[in-house]
């Protein structure tokens, strides 16, 4: 690490931890022998000028090198330029280090994180239905496996490398797994880290206990390294040891896909995980509690498990009434009375003064409307109300145009027989609209996502069949209209207007 510390090309953030641009020390190291040891991948050179010597860190110390506390050195036949500046010790950096490259992209499947004698070969999955697999400090997915070369249990004096891993126990909870390289049946295992960590420092300490001076100032063993609270050996603990404790192994923890599930509770005794580097986004937590409230929804609909031989008796007890929703049998949506009726008719000709000025108002509006996609507008997303739900990516104000329903116009006609043939093709939904006493748009196979709207008997939207002026001449078209202010990520819903007596609709909005 010192040798990339000291090289002229690399710097460091200003928060610490990554050095950036070491590829290019490298680079230069390859043309470069250090003057000590006379091998190749020499960094650091004197900045005296003219001169020619480049060293290895170790070399550099053991020939003498001045290293300034200006990120500069001089070899000691110029030492005396660093005469009046101050000398910095030799002490080792004691926090992690990061080589950064061009891009901070996240870890790839089949990549593996190496900091220092640590290796992370998977990250693991986060759980999405299990709150056990991480507290508030630290991310602990199933599947997590690394490896650290560290101080043997089996020979004194002897580094080994071990093999630990994450994997799910009876109970669904982490189960922390750890072998050495040089003992391989042997196989350490625990539910909590700390207490299996310290079974292997402790193991290890029984073999290299011998091997420390033990306050003895003219031994030619060790001295033991003072202990501190909460790191009983070796300073450091057992999320550290494992690899989930370093700060940049979080970092990479905290770019999982899934890892918003870790600040999102599943019950009111589980405890969010707190983020310190990638605050999941305010969208992916509402996306993740819209979801599951979704999923929670749904189970208590019919055949919730997918088969009705499976139900038992509570499908009988659901069957009372159909949940199928059927928008034909929607009474149609609230004509413009205002609207010329006369296709391809001149629009001057046919309105009066007070029914143009609503028509052009309707004209502009979806005009307006039509400037942008749908997609820049809407999004169709899981909802808690029924299976999936029209939500507003935009503020909507009142009585303002949402969207179009748009779909295949047929007759009444084709309509019933679709109907059925939907039914006995066993279609939860058919999305047919009434656009007036003849026809009808059917939505089911051609449409757009305005046909995902939810019943709600308290609305924030109405359906109205306005006429508009197209390229076509003068057409009736279905558009939905915001009832009220519509703020950004509201779902969009609509009253399908069924009669309640008849039980044709079950009411889930809340």
């Amino acid at each position: 690490a010192h040798c990339a510390v000291w090289s002229s090309e690399v710097w460091e953030t200003p928060n610490g931890g990554y050095l950036n641009d070491v590829h290019k020390a490298r680079g230069r190291s390859a043309k470069l022998k250090c003057f000590g040891c006379g091998r190749s991948g020499a960094t650091l050179g004197c900045h005296k000028g003219n001169c020619v010597k480049n060293y290895h860190y170790v070399c550099a110390r053991a020939c003498g090198v001045v290293f300034m506390e200006n990120h500069k050195l001089y070899c000691s036949d110029h030492r005396a330029y660093a005469k009046d500046a101050l000398r910095t010790d030799f002490s080792e950096p004691m926090k992690s280090l990061k080589i950064g490259g061009k891009n901070d992209k996240k870890l790839n499947t089949g990549q593996c994180l190496r900091l220092g004698s640590l290796v992370v070969h998977s990250l693991g999955k986060i759980q999405k239905d299990i709150d056990g697999f991480h507290n508030r400090y630290y991310i602990m997915p199933p599947g997590y496996t690394s490896t650290r070369i560290f101080w043997s249990f089996v020979k004194p004096k002897t580094r080994t490398l071990y093999l630990m891993k994450i994997e799910r126990s009876s109970l669904n909870m982490p189960l922390f797994l750890v072998t050495a390289a040089d003992a391989p049946s042997m196989t350490f295992q625990s539910e909590d880290v700390q207490k299996v960590y310290a079974e292997v420092m402790g193991k290890v300490w029984e073999m290299n206990k011998n091997f420390f001076s033990h306050g003895d100032l003219f031994s030619v063993f060790p001295m033991q390294r003072s202990r501190k609270q909460g790191r009983n050996a070796f300073c450091l603990n057992g999320p550290q040891f494992w690899g989930f404790g370093i700060d940049n192994v979080r970092k990479h923890l905290e770019s999982l896909s899934d890892a918003v599930v870790c600040a999102v509770p599943l019950t009111e005794k589980s405890t969010p995980y707190r983020f310190c580097f990638r605050n999941p986004t305010e969208n992916a937590v509402t996306d993740l509690q819209r979801k599951r409230a979704a999923l929670e929804a749904e189970k208590a609909l019919e055949n919730s498990s997918g088969c009705a031989r499976t139900e038992g008796m509570s499908a009988v007890d659901k069957s009372t009434s159909s949940g199928r929703i059927t928008r034909a049998l929607v009474g149609k949506g609230d004509q413009d009375q205002t609207s010329p009726t006369k296709s391809g008719a001149n629009v001057r000709e046919v309105l009066n003064d007070s029914s143009k000025q609503n028509f052009e108002s309707n004209q502009a509006k979806y005009k307006e409307m039509k400037k942008y996609p749908m997609e820049q507008r809407l999004a169709a997303k899981r909802s808690h109300i029924h299976g999936w739900g029209l939500f507003a990516k935009r503020k909507f104000p009142k009585h303002s145009m949402i969207a179009e329903y748009m779909g295949e116009t047929i007759g009444q006609t084709i309509a019933d027989k679709r109907e059925k043939k939907y039914e006995i093709l066993g279609m939860g939904s058919c999305y047919m609209f009434r656009l007036d006493w003849h026809n009808i748009v059917d939505a089911t196979n051609i449409g757009c996502m305005a046909r995902f709207m939810n019943h709600c008997c308290a609305a924030n939207a109405y359906a109205k069949v306005i006429t508009v002026n197209t390229s076509l001449g003068l057409e009736k078209k279905i558009v939905v209209f915001a009832n009220q202010d519509i703020e950004q990520g509201d779902e969009i819903t609509y009253d399908y207007k069924f009669p309640v007596e008849d039980g044709s609709l079950r009411c889930t909005c809340g």
